[in-house]
C-alpha cells in the first residue's frame, strides 16, 4: 500500500503544472492498475485506506493550485472528486433505497 500512496504523492505535487484531465488520468492509470492486481482476498481495508489517502491528496494538490484557504473540503468535498472531477474510487459505495 505504501508505494501505490507514494505514486499518488509524486503525481501530484506542487511542481506538476498539467491540466487537470492529463493529471487525472495519469492518476486513474495507477489507481486502476493497482486495484486489478490486488484484487483478490480481504481487500476492503487497503481499498479504504487508498481512497481516503487519494482523497487528502487530490483535495491539497488542488487547494494549493486555486489557491484556497483552508483544507479545501467545502469545494473540493468527496462527491466532487470522485464523481465531477472524474478520479477512479476503488470502493464503490452502496446505493441507498429503492
Amino acid at each position: 500500500m505504501q508505494r501505490v500512496k507514494d505514486k499518488v504523492g509524486g503525481l501530484l505535487r506542487p511542481r506538476e503544472v498539467g491540466p487537470w484531465p492529463e493529471v487525472r488520468d495519469r492518476l486513474n492509470d495507477v489507481l486502476r492498475g493497482w486495484k486489478g492486481y490486488f484484487c483478490h482476498g480481504s481487500r476492503l481495508a487497503a481499498y479504504t485506506a487508498i481512497d481516503r489517502h487519494v482523497l487528502d491528496r487530490v483535495r491539497h494538490f488542488l487547494k494549493r493550485r486555486h489557491k484556497v484557504p483552508g483544507r479545501g473540503t467545502r469545494q473540493f468535498s468527496s462527491r466532487v472528486v470522485f464523481r465531477e472531477l472524474g478520479v477512479v474510487r476503488l470502493i464503490v459505495p452502496r446505493r441507498r433505497g429503492p
